[in-house]
């Protein structure tokens, strides 16, 4: 994958997508499987933003079946076995436990129900070729054993407990990165650091998009016959570069925050009623109870997630340290054994999500539920343009897919159906990935010990002998980074000449894993960023700005925010 300007000038493409999240990175690769010509631009790096927020759960939609939205948990089931099957070494079941308690909602009798009508929902769509990655069926089980897998939690009131399976992405960023080199792979033309700055206008239409590359200054021109705004929290600001047409804002702002921690729970995902209270930046007074999970994720919990109203630009965002403490409350009342102090928060993750109407109320947020695609033609009289607000992680394929249609029916033009809930990702050809990850750590490839072979089976899936080919180009580069971390230098010369890393916080937030639970150490950043020095040509000034960039979306002196909005 190569970032390639001169191509995306040249070419007039059949869809131009802005927005490198997940979201458009699922827009330009079910396009480009489609047959289509596709240019994606990200404005900052792949995934920078809201997709690097997630509690990385991939949702069955259990909790739509209270609702009674049996249409939206028939897709989010259909979609969790989508993501099963086209990136196993990424996607993987996660057991789920929920108390039950008196209160009619939350009792045994109805998750009973809400098991029940999942399971038969269910029945056909969660059958993954690898046995090994089915979902046990749900099952109700008694008071005592609720208690003795959630050893104490406050008994009072509590009646039994819920227990059934999602699914969990092992790295949300490995994900979202492999579905841009499958785009790539497909013949898309990606490039991030280029931001769009306006449209271009057909005959009164959008025929493509003004920009900048970021890192050079060069203005350039992106010629399409149809663009998809596919920008997150940038949606609302991409829309006022039309100019002359005053459109309906389409994604109201409000944060959503999840907190990394040291483990806790390590064994089921854990959602626990939780109240908070107190001051923390978006109003005052005693919140209404709401669901906290609590995740096991490596050796991490990640807990979450809390949702504020926010009228800002997203930029200019910072997390409240008043809102980190009422979490950590919050979290200690509803399980006292966790006993989490603020010194035991290794990251926060912030992100946006869109909201409906009226979501300011309180300091409270009504979250939009289903993402949608607005056809500026229909809707705006304004030809050429799609804009795609999506709110999950799990039904971004789904979407991107009407997206497509649309797309297609717009275009006027033949195109294949679409194959992304069948085509593996990038890495993804895998048949039983416990199969594949035992041959991958008994092969020991090159001499590679065990432990640096299993992380790169989970990393990049079926793809890892390209790490492997620069370990034969070097073998110093088979080292690890540090002893610190199964990472190895191949993955970061890997990363520049093959991912479009550009920056240290490109390799150090969304190409490895090393930021991923907080902070790397000293020894990790410099050696890390000695090696990009080395591979880019970087002057030690560089060098050293580099480093403190990736610091400064770390601020971690006394254990302070360690805040990441993946704006570095």
């Amino acid at each position: 994958m190569k970032r390639d300007l001169a191509r995306l000038v040249d070419q007039t493409f059949d869809l131009v997508v802005i927005g490198g999240g997940i979201h458009g990175a699922c827009v330009a690769w079910d396009a480009a499987l489609r047959g289509l010509s596709v240019a994606l631009v990200e404005q900052r790096d792949f995934g920078h933003a809201t997709s690097a927020n997630s509690l990385k759960i991939i949702h069955g939609g259990l909790r739509y079946v209270q609702d009674a939205n049996l249409g939206r948990v028939r897709t989010m089931l259909e979609e969790r076995s989508t993501w099963l099957r086209i990136a196993p070494h990424l996607v993987h079941v996660l057991p789920c436990l929920m108390p039950t308690f008196d209160q009619l909602s939350r009792s045994k009798a109805a998750l009973s129900v809400a098991l029940a009508i999942n399971e038969l929902m269910a029945y056909g769509r969660n059958e993954p070729a690898d046995w090994q990655r089915r979902f046990p069926p749900g099952r109700i089980i008694s008071r005592s054993e609720c208690l003795s897998l959630l050893p104490g939690l406050a008994p009072t009131g509590v009646t039994g407990g819920a227990v059934w399976h999602d699914a969990q992405i092992y790295n949300s960023e490995r994900l979202l990165l492999s579905l841009v080199l499958s785009a790539a792979e497909a013949g898309a033309a990606v490039a991030n650091y280029v931001q769009a700055t306006g449209f271009i206008y057909e005959r009164e239409n959008v025929g493509g998009v003004k920009a900048k590359d970021v890192l050079s200054g060069q203005e350039v021109e992106i010629r399409g016959r149809v663009v998809v705004n596919s920008t997150g929290a940038w949606t609302d600001a991409i829309l006022r570069l039309l100019g002359g047409h005053a459109l309906a804002p389409r994604f109201p702002l409000s944060i959503a925050m999840n907190l990394v921690t040291r483990q806790i729970l390590p064994d089921y995902a854990v959602g626990l009623p939780a109240r908070l209270a107190g001051k923390d930046g978006a109003g005052n007074g005693r919140e209404p109870s709401q669901m906290l999970f609590i995740v096991p994720w490596r050796n991490y919990s990640l807990i979450g997630t809390v949702h504020r109203p926010y009228t800002g630009a997203p930029e200019a965002f910072t997390v409240p340290e008043a809102l980190i403490e009422d979490m950590l409350i919050a979290v200690n009342r509803a399980y006292p054994p966790a006993e989490l102090q603020r010194d035991d928060v290794c990251h926060v993750h912030a992100g946006f999500l869109p909201t409906t109407p009226g979501h300011g109320s309180a300091g409270r947020v009504k979250l939009m539920r289903e993402g949608r695609v607005h056809d500026h033609l229909r809707e705006d009289h304004i030809g050429g343009l799609i804009t795609v607000v999506g709110v999950k992680y799990t039904t971004a394929r789904k979407v991107a897919e009407k997206a497509v249609n649309l797309a297609v029916e717009r275009l006027g033009r033949r195109a294949r159906p679409c194959q992304t809930q069948g085509v593996p990702i990038w890495g993804g050809q895998i048949d039983r990935f416990d199969d594949f990850r035992a041959r991958a750590i008994t092969t020991r490839s090159l001499g590679l010990v065990p432990q640096t072979m299993d992380h790169l089976a989970y990393s990049y899936g079926s793809e890892y002998g390209q790490i492997l080919d620069y370990v034969e180009e070097d073998p110093a580069w088979g080292q690890a980074l540090t002893a610190s971390t199964p990472i190895i230098r191949a993955e970061i010369v890997h990363a520049i000449r093959a991912e479009m890393a550009r920056t240290l916080a490109d390799v150090i937030l969304r190409r490895t894993e090393l930021g991923a639970g907080g902070r790397p150490d000293d020894a990790c950043l410099q050696a890390c960023a000695d090696l990009m020095a080395a591979e880019l040509g970087w002057e030690p000034a560089r060098t050293n700005q580099e480093i403190a960039n990736v610091l400064a979306a770390f601020p971690a002196v006394g254990r302070k925010p360690l805040v990441s909005m993946g704006v570095t």
